[in-house]
């Protein structure tokens, strides 16, 4: 009977392994995870100069999700910018710098500058050079701890003498004791003090020789052949009330053998990181910025701390827009490259400030006079607002909730959905109180509510908002028949969504595109990608929608052309991608991204915003690779031709982690591995074909039909491949690098592909080649193997000042 519906074209729903945790062994992910990404770094061959501009930094940058350090300044004056996610002003709510610390050897003055971002191990290396002396140093932000660690090393004959200087956020000088030989500078958020003002310790000594700490500054004489550590021990208020003690005996009780036992940690935390994924494309330079991209987003996030606001935690100023959480896109963007990249655990700290919000969104809701809640354009930590304006949006709090959607779909856990459905169901209550009800359409409309900021009314059917509705109460629906919970609630959530008003559109150039509202804004030229965010973050248009909706979607990308816009790049790739726009223009458009507007950190840059970048390359690639969120699993659905590619670990809904790789336009098998277990449904690579099917490495048969059906239980692990083709020779390609990937030849500095050369312990061979392998960290294991830039002019945008959308 299966094989005759089968044969027919129909799904087959597959029995699969008996409910129990199991996994199949051999999963080439790590190691090719490991070996791709070791290729990558960052290189600067002059200092960086968009440094405290109020945006993103052009430096070499660290951090371990909640402290972040940007490094300025050749070697006679070299600045660590010390910022933290937590260090947000009670005075204005906005995030401010925590602390400098000024490394200073005038002796090397006009010394030659190379320094490169690794971040396979997250450590910057620097060489500088001047005459027959090098100086080199190493620096790192542990990935366990709050520490900042600088090694320096001298070669040559003559001796240097050395300060290094601890500042205030602002570069003054703070108040600072000294005892047990370590510096202890005490620092405020802000010029301001104010009632819960975060505080914090930054407590620095120096290993390896009889440093002299006075005033704000410790003084050193750097002798040849011999290692300096400069370590930077750093506490806020918000991680204990008792941070200047902690910060004091860390920094005092830290050893040779227990910093040999950190950087073991952040080599291992690293390299756990790496291991849960990796692409192989030939485009060398899109392939560099999802690494660099993911690099920045494993250390700028993290479970257990505060969130990142828009600039993450490199904060080096005063920064724009306060640097909070804005809710129309940019604070959502910056996580969603966590969902498909599975690095979902980066998200942790997304929903903090937002449930931290809800008995604020409740009142301003009530005041409006509606029920659930309603949020601002800006939040900051705890309950708080630097913009607490709607700017006539009604459509903050379900953007916010579009993460927490995602989430879910992403991993079906039902312990989230627990954690995020008390506020998905106010964002639930607040629209089944505002939507009014058409009897002669027969749909639900939304009025007043603009698609950007200060649209003025009327404004109808914002297609931004009927995007993010739709998803909403689909998760609603999802999360609580998985649950089995709200079954009074949810026929009303199914009618609101089959109900809601259309997509609205219009004709412009003799094509069919989305208009920004049924009523009131038409078509808006404006470097903003509204007019697509239905698709996606909305996710309500994709390769099983019909082919009418498809071209309206690519139409409007077309008319659109906000390649690289300001605040268009962190949507727009992927919404492109899951339209079914030309895969060789967005590869183009990709390879743009990745080089002209990148920085050698590899952070992508915009005026718009900072982190929220992050999703540019990642999503945007992630997407022509495997697309998932209409629940059926398709692999390089939007891939250009004659284009070998090869990806592993990415996730899709229903967690499944997917493998997959194509050579000669030929998909070679697929490998999904069932974390949840559940039904599969996948696309069938082989139109026309059989498929041989294993599971855990068992031949299980042959299927066939558009698409495959299969029972799956938890750890099970199916893979997919044409008929005929043995486990052996899937293992065999499954082990091997696509062709014409990076992953025999590193790219540094902007992309550009290089020739991989051999392990050496030096930083850099034509600067000097000092030595700095494992002598430069005794007991130390050796590291991993490896624009437009104006801003504003004012300090800070005012409260009524016009904002971006």
């Amino acid at each position: 009977m299966a094989s005759a519906l089968m044969a027919l074209g129909l799904t087959v729903l597959q029995s699969g392994s008996p409910a129990v945790a199991q996994t199949f062994s051999g999963d080439p992910t790590p190691d090719q995870a490991l070996r791709t990404v070791s290729q990558f770094q960052g290189e600067w061959d002059s200092p960086p100069t968009a440094l405290t501009n109020g945006g993103t930094v052009d430096a070499p940058l660290l951090g371990n999700g909640d402290l972040g350090v940007a490094v300025g300044g050749s070697v006679d004056d070299q600045t660590f910018y010390l910022g933290k996610n937590d260090f947000f002003s009670t005075a204005t709510n906005g995030i401010e710098p925590l602390g400098r610390i000024v490394l200073s050897v005038p002796g090397l003055a006009d010394a030659d500058y190379h320094v490169v971002q690794n971040i396979a191990n997250a450590q910057i290396e620097g060489t500088y050079t001047l005459g027959s002396q090098t100086l080199a140093s190493r620096s790192w932000v542990s990935a366990t701890e709050n520490l900042f660690v600088t090694t320096l090393r001298l070669s040559g004959s003559q001796t240097q003498d050395a300060t290094v200087t601890l500042q205030d956020g602002l570069g003054n000088t703070p108040s600072t004791s000294v005892k047990d030989g370590v510096l202890d500078a005490d620092v405020q958020a802000g010029t301001a003090s104010a009632p819960g003002n975060p505080q914090a310790r930054i407590a620095t000594k120096v290993q390896g020789t009889a440093a002299k700490p006075s005033g704000n500054r410790i003084s050193l004489t750097l002798k040849p052949g011999v290692t300096y550590t400069v370590t930077a021990a750093i506490r806020s208020s918000h991680d204990t009330p008792r941070y200047r003690s902690a910060a004091h005996s860390a920094a005092t009780e830290l050893t040779g053998g227990s910093l040999a036992k950190l950087r073991a940690a952040h080599e291992s935390w690293w390299r756990k990181y790496w291991s849960r994924s990796f692409v192989q494309i030939p485009d060398q330079a899109v392939e560099k910025s999802w690494y660099g991209s993911l690099y920045l987003l494993g250390s700028v996030s993290r479970g257990g701390k505060y969130a990142p606001g828009l600039w993450g935690n490199w904060i080096t100023g005063t920064m724009n827009w306060y640097g909070d959480y804005h809710a129309n896109y940019n604070y959502e963007a910056a996580f969603y490259p966590a969902l498909s990249t599975n690095h979902v655990a980066q998200m942790d700290s997304y929903d903090d400030p937002i449930l931290d919000w809800m008995p604020r969104g409740k009142a301003k809701a009530a005041a409006a006079g509606y029920k659930g809640v309603l949020y601002p354009v800006g939040i900051s930590p705890n309950g708080t607002s630097a913009a607490d304006d709607l700017y006539n949006q009604k459509s903050n709090a379900v953007n916010l909730a579009s993460d927490m959607v995602m989430k879910y779909e992403y991993t079906r856990s039902a312990s989230y959905a627990r954690k995020v459905l008390p506020y998905l169901e106010q964002v639930g209550l607040f629209w089944q109180d505002y939507l009014t009800w058409d009897e002669a359409t027969g749909t639900y409309n939304i009025h007043n509510d603009a698609p950007q900021e200060g649209g003025v009314y009327p404004q109808t059917n914002s297609v931004l908002s009927l995007g993010l509705v739709h998803l909403l109460f689909q998760g609603l629906i999802d999360m609580s028949n998985d649950l089995g919970i709200n079954g009074s609630l949810i026929p009303t959530w199914q009618h609101i969504d089959s109900s809601l008003a259309p997509l609205p559109t219009m004709t412009r150039n003799g094509q069919t595109v989305f208009r920004q509202t049924s009523e009131g804004s038409g078509w808006v030229s404006d470097g903003n990608d509204v007019a697509i965010q239905a698709v996606y973050p909305g996710l309500q248009v994709g390769l099983n929608s019909s082919p009418d909706l498809l071209q309206t979607a690519r139409n409007t990308i077309t008319q659109l052309n906000n390649w690289h816009s300001d605040n268009s790049p962190a949507t727009l790739y992927a919404a492109a991608a899951m339209g079914g726009y030309d895969p060789d223009t967005l590869m183009k458009e990709l390879h743009t991204e990745a080089t002209a507007y990148s920085y050698p950190n590899m952070a992508v840059h915009h005026y718009g915003g900072g982190v929220e970048n992050l999703n540019v390359t990642t999503s945007g690639l992630n997407e022509m690779l495997l697309q998932s969120f209409q629940h059926d699993i398709k692999v390089f659905p939007n891939w250009p031709a004659d284009s070998d590619a090869k990806f592993g670990g990415l996730l899709a809904y229903g967690n499944f982690l997917v493998s997959s790789s194509i050579r000669h336009n030929s998909v070679e098998y697929v490998r999904i591995t069932s974390r949840s277990g559940g039904n599969l449904t996948v696309t069938n690579p082989w139109p026309g074909r059989s498929v041989e099917y294993y599971a855990n490495g068992v031949h299980k048969g042959t299927l066939s039909g558009t698409t495959i059906k299969v029972n799956t239980s938890v750890g099970e692990t199916i893979t997919l491949a044409p008929a005929g083709t043995s486990l052996a020779a899937i293992q065999h390609e499954s082990a091997q690098s696509a062709k014409g990937s990076t992953a025999g030849s590193p790219a540094t500095g902007s992309g550009a592909a290089l020739t991989q050369p051999a392990r050496t312990n030096t930083v850099d061979a034509k600067s000097g080649g000092d030595d700095r392998g494992t002598d430069m960290y005794p007991g130390l294991s050796d590291s991993l193997a490896a624009e437009r830039t104006g801003m504003l002019g004012a300090a800070r945008r005012s409260s009524s000042a016009a904002p971006r959308r």
